[in-house]
């Protein structure tokens, strides 16, 4: 009798655990990266998963990239972008001519969850930033070396 409740409890504990999503797997696949603006816009967008970044004594966070691919995108932008192996992805956006400014709505989800959602004003000198590695916080505060 004792045997059978041990292997009822085993069992049993066992449906419990794989149901509560114990052992589902966090990290991040995809990347889902959407902006939006004036219809026809042009903006130019560098994107990386090669680089280091860390943040100093005084809060601000140096991002030194290594590695990046820049694409002339005109608005609106919706990409999807595989992190599974880097985990991580820096992001920088500004207006392809250097006279414009230009309104645009940026999200960006991670594997169907939304981790960033603001609107504002592109311009040529103070580019749009965005810096996601899997279980690190970063300051809004970006230093980029390039």
């Amino acid at each position: 009798m004792i045997k059978f409740l041990t292997k009822a409890f085993a069992l049993t504990l066992a449906f419990l655990v794989a149901g509560c999503g114990f052992f589902e797997d966090e990290v991040p696949e995809d990347i889902f990266f959407r902006m939006t603006g004036p219809s026809g816009s042009q903006v130019t967008v560098i994107y990386s998963k090669q680089f280091v970044a860390g943040v100093n004594e005084i809060g601000e966070t140096r991002v030194e990239v290594f590695g990046a691919d820049t694409v002339v995108h005109t608005l609106p932008i919706d990409t999807i972008i595989d992190v599974t192996l880097e985990q991580r992805l820096f992001m920088m956006a500004t207006p392809v001519m250097p006279t414009d400014t230009i309104e645009v709505e940026a999200r960006v989800d991670v594997d169907g969850r939304n981790i960033f959602l603001d609107q504002g004003d592109l311009l040529p000198l103070v580019p749009w930033q965005f810096l996601y590695q899997y279980n690190v916080t970063f300051t809004a505060d970006l230093e980029v070396i390039i």
